[in-house]
């Protein structure tokens, strides 16, 4: 069971510890007679997930006054560089782009206003994030701007 949780938590010392508290919780309650071991691996499951997201949830959001002014600049850098990858974009893409992202319009709206074809309107989303792929070297690096 220590090996399950370890799988969720990444812990030995925190996974002997979950399964360890089911234990002296289920194992004191009086009104536990007979423990079905599939409903120890639900319980198990339930605890260390929860305990994982929580430590996940701590790490991430821990700030680094250090890395701020570093973070800025890369973020600032970033931004210009998409910018220009977007001013580089056909007239169309540019336009889908921004309705659809800035405006926050569905492809089905674009498509009837711009009066274009759903799929052109796709197309055109596709043709855009292809060119902002290929020169920004990678996605998740933008999408943190939209």
């Amino acid at each position: 069971m220590v090996f399950y949780v370890k799988q969720i938590v990444k812990s030995t010392s925190t996974a002997e510890d979950i399964v360890q508290d089911l234990f002296v919780k289920l194992l004191s309650n009086p009104a536990v007679n007979n423990i079905n071991i599939g409903f120890l691996y639900v319980c198990l499951n339930y605890v260390s997930t929860k305990k994982y997201k929580s430590e996940v949830r701590v790490d991430t959001f821990q700030y680094h006054p250090a890395d701020e002014v570093t973070d800025i600049v890369e973020l600032a850098e970033r931004e210009e560089k998409l910018r220009r990858v977007i001013s580089d974009l056909t007239p169309k893409c540019k336009e889908v782009l921004r309705k659809i992202y800035f405006d926050r319009m569905k492809y089905a709206e674009v498509a009837k206003e711009m009066n274009l074809s759903f799929h052109t309107v796709k197309s055109h989303m596709n043709i855009a994030f292809s060119t902002i792929k290929k020169r920004m070297n990678s996605l998740p690096s933008i999408l943190v701007l939209f």
